[in-house]
């Protein structure tokens, strides 16, 4: 279970990060009105100082006048000429990268060293954040296609996954002890196991904490701003949340609130609220699904399924056809469009009778069910019928051939959603908003990307709360009404 601000909360907050890196960005003169963003003067005034801006008596009522005044303020962080040693350094480092954060801290250079470099290694910098802890520097590599800042580091080994081997080791450290010491009837050999163990479980932490601080490469540091409406970063180990946030903010992203998980691990919720840093004029992606003129077949599928029906859901990437004739063919049925969602992924109409009621009672019973019985029931099946029929026939090889079906079979089944016909799953996904206070289920059951599932939740009157990734069923969401 994950838990995160409300959607009060979270939009305050968002209006406030924008305030501050969007409003006082370093431009001389800045003058807020508090109640055109819906915070109050203390807030504005809190952000103002901490972008280094004074407050000065306004030219309006109803405004807030601040000045940017860096010299009011602590100086940012930054260091003489650093030795040729560490210039060889960034170089190499530079050499096999397109995009480099180069932390002046970590590099123990100066600006002007990182300039030099990164101009004699074909980069420039494109983007600088500060705070007094440190300054980092965005290097970009020249001719580099025309996009939006997106992280473009390679896949790596996470923190949490060294954890989980490290873990899955000192559990078989324990597991061979305990079956060494039922052998041997001895216990010195198996308490050193232990101990060994536990030291390389301890050892590691210290290592990866002094690393993370030290080390030059900043692959996490962009890892998450990848786009999703909403991601959740862990707090970082040597980094300011002041430089976490600004980063962010390059990316188009604003602090929402913290974002806690059922293991009480507290994170930051950042939300997708405008477009990223843009260097050159990217290409525009197309808005929309769109899909050449469909097949007769089609067109009589499409008919069969409006017979008889007071509501639809409708795939335009499923049906194959245009909107304009699945509307044609549908007012022939009687049914008319009532609400279209759609992004590059696909477009999804809802065609429904005039004179249909729109369902007024929660309906208990959502297919998004159907991954916990479907698994259930084959286990039961399997599992426990081979256990009875072994028992009662006395073959124990029956029971090794029930687990074995039961290991084959669970997998599939929590994905059993899937082999319905996309339209169909659409239909069964807008039903999962019953009208509850909220509704939380697997998406990946669904396979609808999330910018549509924010569209159909929006349409009911949801909004989203919470998301915790898992890799037996996708994405579990969590999605709160409002109205």
């Amino acid at each position: 279970m994950t838990t995160a601000a409300p959607p009060a909360e979270q939009a305050r907050l968002l209006r406030l990060g924008e305030l501050r890196f969007r409003v006082f960005s370093g431009a001389p003169v800045v003058e807020v009105a508090p109640a055109q963003w819906g915070l109050d003067p203390a807030a504005v005034r809190q952000a103002a100082a901490g972008r280094r801006y004074r407050e000065t008596p306004p030219g309006q009522a109803g405004f807030l006048r601040f000045e940017f005044a860096p010299g009011s303020f602590p100086p940012h962080f930054d260091r003489g000429p650093g030795t040729d040693a560490d210039r060889r350094r960034l170089a190499g480092l530079l050499g096999r990268e397109d995009r480099f954060w180069a932390s002046l801290r970590r590099l123990r250079l100066g600006r002007a060293d990182v300039h030099a470099v990164a101009a004699a290694a074909g980069m420039a910098v494109v983007a600088e954040v500060a705070d007094p802890t440190d300054r980092l520097l965005l290097l970009r590599r020249a001719g580099l296609p025309d996009e939006e800042l997106r992280p473009r580091t390679r896949r790596r080994i996470t923190r949490a996954q060294v954890w989980s081997g490290l873990a899955v080791l000192f559990a078989a450290c324990v597991g061979t002890a305990i079956v060494w010491a039922q052998l041997a009837h001895r216990a010195l050999g198996p308490m050193l196991l232990v101990v060994g163990g536990a030291a390389v479980l301890l050892g590691a932490g210290v290592v990866m904490r002094f690393v993370a601080g030290r080390s030059p490469r900043l692959p996490w540091l962009d890892a998450p701003f990848d786009g999703s409406p909403q991601v959740a970063v862990p707090f970082p180990v040597s980094l300011s949340t002041e430089l976490l946030g600004e980063v962010a903010s390059l990316h188009g992203y604003f602090y929402g609130g913290p974002f806690v998980t059922g293991r009480n691990s507290e994170s930051f919720l950042f939300a997708k609220c405008r477009p990223g840093l843009v260097f050159g004029t990217p290409p525009e992606a197309r808005p929309v699904f769109e899909l050449p003129a469909g097949s007769p077949d089609r067109e009589q599928w499409l008919r069969n399924h409006l017979d008889g029906r007071d509501e639809l859901w409708v795939s335009v990437r499923h049906a194959k056809l245009p909107p304009a004739r699945i509307a044609e063919l549908a007012a022939g049925e009687g049914l008319s469009p009532v609400a279209e969602f759609a992004d590059v992924t696909d477009r999804i109409l809802l065609l429904r009778r005039p004179s249909a009621p729109r369902a007024s009672t929660p309906r208990k019973f959502r297919m998004s069910f159907a991954g916990f019985l479907a698994p259930v029931a084959w286990v039961l099946l399997c599992f426990g019928g081979s256990a009875v029929t072994g028992a009662i026939t006395g073959d124990t090889r029956l029971l090794g051939i029930g687990v074995f079906l039961t290991a084959l079979g669970v997998p599939p089944l929590l994905w059993v959603l899937r082999v319905f016909p996309r339209s169909t799953r659409v239909g069964w996904l807008a039903k999962e908003f019953t009208g509850k206070t909220s509704v939380s289920f697997f998406t990946g059951q669904f396979d609808v990307s999330p910018e549509l599932l924010r569209q159909i939740a929006g349409y009911h009157g949801y909004v989203f709360r919470s998301q915790t990734r898992t890799r037996a069923q996708g994405t579990l969401v969590t999605y709160v009404r409002y109205r």
